[in-house]
């Protein structure tokens, strides 16, 4: 924790309801990291952490899904075509029969994006408190534990 009171609040992560990092993995259909962040401090919003890592700038095709949990307000920034799975229940008491129908077909792609998620934090660096003076080094030490994940064996067999 951070001995100033402003660095604290930045770094506060009322989801942890703690002091937090937070970064944006992406991963390919065939569960390969395709894209890193890097980290953010744990007060800014999923919806930031999108606009500001760069991840929308890829190139997209017309039919590309993305695949985001709930809490990730973007649909308004996807470039024409690209839509968010799964789909999202909105302001609608109940979700129509083709949406619950889509929603279970990604039961399985879901998992998939969980587990590499894991892979990343399954290195034993991330399982304690870092030292506020690793701080300065600390996305490097993310680039590299995503990067180890590309010589694992696959998450997809």
């Amino acid at each position: 924790m951070p001995i100033s009171l402003l660095l604290n609040s930045e770094f506060f992560s009322s989801y942890n309801n703690h002091t937090a990092l937070k970064g944006l993995i992406a991963i390919s259909p065939a569960g390969h990291i395709s894209f890193i962040s890097q980290l953010y401090t744990g007060s800014i919003s999923d919806r930031e952490i999108t606009e500001r890592s760069g991840f929308l700038d890829h190139p997209f095709g017309a039919n590309d899904s993305i695949m985001a949990d709930k809490g990730f307000t973007i649909q308004d920034l996807l470039p024409v075509g690209v839509s968010p799975i799964p789909p999202f229940l909105g302001s609608s008491a109940q979700m129509p029969a083709e949406d619950v129908i889509k929603t279970q077909e990604i039961a399985s792609p879901r998992i998939h994006v969980e587990r590499a998620i894991n892979n990343v934090k399954n290195f034993h660096i991330w399982d304690s408190i870092l030292p506020f003076r690793l701080f300065g080094i600390v996305n490097q030490m993310w680039t590299v534990c995503t990067h180890l994940c590309y010589v694992q064996d696959p998450i997809i067999s």
